[in-house]
């Protein structure tokens, strides 16, 4: 214990004998000019218990001593005011958009049930460990996605990644919360503006406002027999819901969101783009507005949001699902998402999908996660919030399947059609297929009002982390940026917001393809594997176990299973799925099928490439600086500079060295 705390520089002086008396007496003099406060602060910094003489590394070293200042990092930085406040954030997060419009079509596409298992089994060997190692690292050292790297300085260039890929993902997401909005106010006329034909729409697109079942001569329907006369204008004023099926007919709800709604061009091409859109314009910033007034003061005002924002969608599914669940046909819609195609399991895409899914919904390497667990105390008890977390995007997933197919399955009972010929994904679900079902239900008005408040909601939970985990990284780059917390988030607000106006151009939505197909797709599950390569790998699972037990108090429950993840099954499965990727690539597409054109691919692959250039070049940069480096002149001393955790590498919690001594004797 004696060599142990020998390693300390307490500042103090201490009486070994008479020999000393004057110059302890000479000290004590000069400590009268100082106030009590500083002789505190100047205590407290020097003498910081380190953990790095408790915990010391794989090969049994001891790591370096720190430095006053590190004392200082996390000053202004914030903690959450209670538990709830960081549970709901971390569900506002893996609960988003996706569980609503992009899991239940997914589900139904690659074998229902069977991608259920697929993603389960991805959720338990990938998804959890890395959520869990993303809370319980940036927990330990109170740091951001940035800082946090100073457990391998060489791999810093990960967290400036994930700060890129942040933002980008901020710009873009934003535009699909200002498509709720434009719906939610559109749901306020007295007519649901998606269940009429313009003119124009009929004589180019031959608009239908509602679909109808196919009629034949001995066809019976529940309100009278099907007679149809061949002249629409007869046919639509019929007392029986029944009109001859054009094949070729256009539903009104799809050419409202595509001709009035987004306007969209016919391709990518800079004669296409176009100028902003006023109306979308407006509520892209009123949705920017929303965002930076929810953060304006940081997770001190996000926190309290949350207890709305996450729970209000919950009550929404729940009542659709109720509402729907006794109409004729709900069952078969259901069976279409639950029942399993056992032998879509031996389908790779199946797999690459679900892998896809889980990285989208969970949030992990999207910096959001790391961002809200640097804000949590020391010792707090984080592991079973994170099991509890993935459970509930499981369930919600599962919830918004159970919502979305039930409605499939009552369209195309009353359509006399089949849930495949309604089921549609992304876009198409949530602002074409569901407005379409909402106007079939009573209380239209106030469905549609609830409906797009909900996706609104689940929107801006998820873009709370995206823009909190971006203003988190500056600020613990830039300490001194703390103190204007609430102008960088006004100033980063506005710049988002005109990043995004050519997404809100008659050719925005390509736009948004692009940004979302490179810049976050890709780019996410290459940083997923050098983050856990560069922590498991590089800083060491045995000196995460150690940080682990040295925090909270004992290792984790199944400390090996977790092991076992985040050493072998994590880098494998996301490597192959990489791979696979990028062999079976494809280009992003226009509605015939059309690829993008080149230069458009071009300009993607440049999105991916900033996303992803900082991780080289931060090594290559801290290689040349390892070369001016006068005190580093061998191998071993530049690989140590490189890999192995700086002064700044330490826990935070605060301890000094005499609170400790009980604990280390």
């Amino acid at each position: 214990m004696a060599n142990k705390l020998s390693s300390f520089d307490l500042g103090l002086s201490v009486d070994k004998g008479q020999g000393h008396e004057k110059e302890q007496q000479q000290m004590e003099a000069e400590s009268e000019d100082k106030s009590e406060a500083e002789c505190e602060d100047k205590i407290e910094a020097s003498a910081r218990l380190w953990w790095g003489d408790l915990v010391p590394r794989e090969d049994g070293t001891v790591r370096a001593k720190p430095l006053p200042s590190d004392v200082k990092f996390t000053e202004g930085r914030g903690q959450w005011e209670n538990k709830a406040e960081f549970i709901l954030s971390c569900m506002g997060m893996s609960v988003g958009l996706g569980n609503v419009w992009r899991f239940p079509y997914l589900a139904y596409e690659n074998g229902g049930a069977a991608f259920l298992l697929a993603y389960i089994i991805l959720q338990l060997l990938v998804g959890e460990a890395m959520y869990f190692m993303e809370l319980t690292m940036s927990q330990f050292s109170g740091k951001g996605p940035t800082k946090m790297w100073d457990m391998n300085p060489a791999a810093k260039g990960v967290g400036i990644a994930i700060c890129v890929v942040a933002i980008n993902v901020a710009i873009y997401y934003n535009i699909i919360m200002s498509y709720t909005l434009y719906y939610f106010f559109a749901s306020m006329q007295e007519t649901l503006p998606w269940t009429v034909c313009q003119e124009e729409w009929k004589r180019e697109h031959n608009c239908v406002a509602k679909r109808f079942p196919k009629c034949t001569a001995n066809w019976k329907a529940q309100k009278g027999t099907c007679t149809c006369t061949g002249d629409r204008q007869i046919d639509d004023h019929l007392p029986i819901t029944c009109v001859e099926k054009d094949e070729n007919a256009t539903i009104a709800a799809e050419l409202y969101f595509y001709k009035s709604v987004i306007q969209r061009s016919p391709g990518i091409e800079p004669e296409n783009i176009g100028t902003p859109l006023p109306m979308l314009a407006l509520c892209l910033l009123l949705s920017s507005s929303i965002v930076v007034f929810c953060l304006y003061r940081g997770i001190k005002s996000s926190g309290k949001v949350v207890f709305f924002s996450v729970t209000f969608p919950y009550f929404v599914l729940l009542a659709l699902l109720f509402r729907s669940f006794f109409l004729s046909g709900a069952s078969d819609g259901i069976k279409y998402f639950l029942i399993p195609v056992w032998s879509k399991l031996k389908d790779m895409n199946v797999w690459a999908s679900a892998a896809g899914q889980m990285f989208f919904s969970l949030g992990v390497t999207f910096g959001g996660i790391i961002m809200f667990g640097s804000y949590n105390r020391f010792n707090y008890q984080v592991y079973s919030d994170a099991i509890l977390i993935a459970f509930m995007d499981l369930a919600t997933s599962i919830l918004g399947g159970l919502v979305v197919f039930s409605t499939f399955g009552v369209m195309a009972y009353n359509i006399d059609s089949t849930v495949d010929k309604v089921a549609r994904s992304g876009y198409g679900l949530a602002f074409v297929v569901y407005p379409e079902a909402l106007s079939t239900m009573p209380l239209t008005h106030v469905w549609s009002l609830l409906f797009f408040f909900m996706l609104f909601t689940l929107g801006l939970d998820s873009e709370f982390g995206f823009m909190e985990t971006f203003l988190t990284c500056l600020q613990d780059e830039f300490p001194k940026l703390r103190q204007y917390k609430s102008i960088m988030c006004v100033a980063t607000g506005v710049v988002c917001y005109i990043l995004g106006l050519p997404c809100v151009c008659p050719g925005g939505d390509y736009v948004v393809t692009l940004m979302d197909h490179y810049g976050a797709d890709f780019a996410v599950l290459i940083l997923a594997f050098w983050e856990v390569v560069a922590i498991m790998w590089g800083y060491g699972v045995k000196n995460v176990i150690n940080d682990l037990e040295y925090m909270l108090g004992a290792k984790p429950c199944l400390w090996r299973y977790w092991v076992f993840c985040w050493t072998v099954a994590c880098p494998g499965i996301i490597g192959f799925l990489f791979l696979y990727r990028m062999i079976k690539y494809e280009p992003p597409k226009y509605q015939d099928g059309q690829p993008f054109p080149q230069f458009a691919q071009n300009i993607g692959w440049m999105i991916c490439t900033v996303s992803l250039c900082p991780i080289p070049l931060w090594f290559f940069y801290l290689v040349i600086e390892s070369f001016r480096m006068p005190n580093i002149v061998t191998w071993e001393q530049r690989k140590r500079f490189l890999f192995y955790p700086n002064r700044n590498w330490i826990p935070n919690d605060g301890r000094s060295v005499r609170e400790s001594l009980p604990k280390l004797a």
